[in-house]
């Protein structure tokens, strides 16, 4: 004799039954999307969308590699970029520049103020010793006189081309003496070469980061697996500064002295290019800032760093497209690899 199941349990299994149904059907219909994602507790979102910069902002080629403890910089710039808000590095004239790194902080500081640029036209007369001069060579001169075939250098951070390496075996590579001028991260030396080709000046530096870490955190997102993002973290910086034709008064005397780490100069203008760890160095650039009196100023141009936040949400507004593969790795979202968040959740 068949037993009668229960009504209840009956309703039951064909609600389920249904439900299980309806599911499947509408993974038919409507298919998982690769863009969906599972947000977890510890997940990150970059904090800026990086994107190529233009014009004025992206004159200085920049890149940056760690090697154990060291940061090693390089830099190039066109001696006459052509715009009015960058300074002009005039063969044979000599100037004073500043130099500045942060360790993963935005207000503590450590560099030097006064630091002297000098142009070699003799290979035989003695490079400076002095701790605040930093001696450009001219590459044809090396190559005549020197080493055959040397090329400019590539920017790319790992610092390993031919004519660094002649240049620090013959120890023409000057040791700054750095200290804190706006708190202080405890870094006391850097090392600095230049060399110019006649169109561009380049620029290695070294430094022992204070931490040993790879700081590029800025303002990163971090989910706590339940409703909350929060941003915290920095990242480590550098700044050139170089005087305008219109130096601030006493600029050579006391160089960035005369304004860091105060807002602007009280008159003139100074070029800044900003190198930073996250915003800047993955794109390989550091960014074009103008000093002045009233403000600081960004350069003519694209900038190549955009705030990820919206303050009408309480989450990152953009983020990583969980269908691509991360090219410049986790902590860096590329604007062509960038999605709106509500993309990542199921409807």
């Amino acid at each position: 004799m068949m037993r009668k199941l229960p009504l209840l349990v009956v309703v039951a299994s064909l609600f389920l039954i249904g439900t299980l149904w309806m599911v499947a059907c509408e993974d038919k219909i409507n298919p998982v999307s690769p863009k969906w994602k599972i947000w977890k507790k510890g997940d990150i979102v970059p904090g800026y969308i990086l994107t190529n910069p233009s014009g004025s902002r992206a004159n200085v080629e920049a890149k940056a590699l760690m090697w154990d403890n060291y940061w090693a910089l390089e830099l190039a710039v066109d001696l006459n970029t052509g715009n009015q808000d960058d300074n002009i590095f005039t063969l044979g004239e000599d100037l004073v520049f500043a130099l500045y790194i942060s360790d993963g902080s935005d207000s503590i500081w450590n560099g030097d103020h006064l630091i002297h640029l000098v142009w070699m036209e003799d290979l035989y007369a003695w490079p400076s010793t002095s701790p605040d001069t930093v001696d450009v060579f001219d590459l044809a001169m090396l190559n005549a006189e020197i080493h055959p075939d040397l090329d400019s250098p590539t920017i790319d951070g790992h610092g390993d081309d031919d004519i660094w390496i002649v240049l620090t075996d013959i120890t023409w590579e000057t040791k700054l003496e750095i200290s804190g001028v706006s708190g202080d991260n405890r870094l006391r030396e850097a090392y600095i070469i230049a060399v110019h080709d006649s169109s561009k000046l380049y620029f290695k530096l070294a430094w022992p980061d204070p931490t040993s870490t790879m700081s590029m955190e800025k303002d990163l997102w971090h989910f706590d697996g339940h409703t909350i993002w929060n941003q915290e973290g920095e990242e480590d910086i550098v700044m050139f500064l170089f005087p305008m034709d219109e130096a601030p008064t006493d600029w050579e005397t006391l160089g960035g002295a005369t304004f860091f780490p105060q807002e602007g100069p009280d008159n003139g203008a100074v070029n800044i290019w900003m190198w930073a760890a996250g915003r800047t160095n993955p794109l390989g650039y550091a960014d074009d800032l103008l000093a002045t009196a009233s403000e600081l100023e960004e350069d003519q141009g694209g900038s190549g760093y955009s705030e990820n936040y919206d303050p009408a949400k309480s989450y990152p507004p953009f983020v990583q497209d969980p269908s691509v593969e991360p090219t410049a790795g986790s902590k860096v979202l590329l604007e062509s690899e960038a999605i709106p968040f509500e993309e990542t959740i199921r409807p």
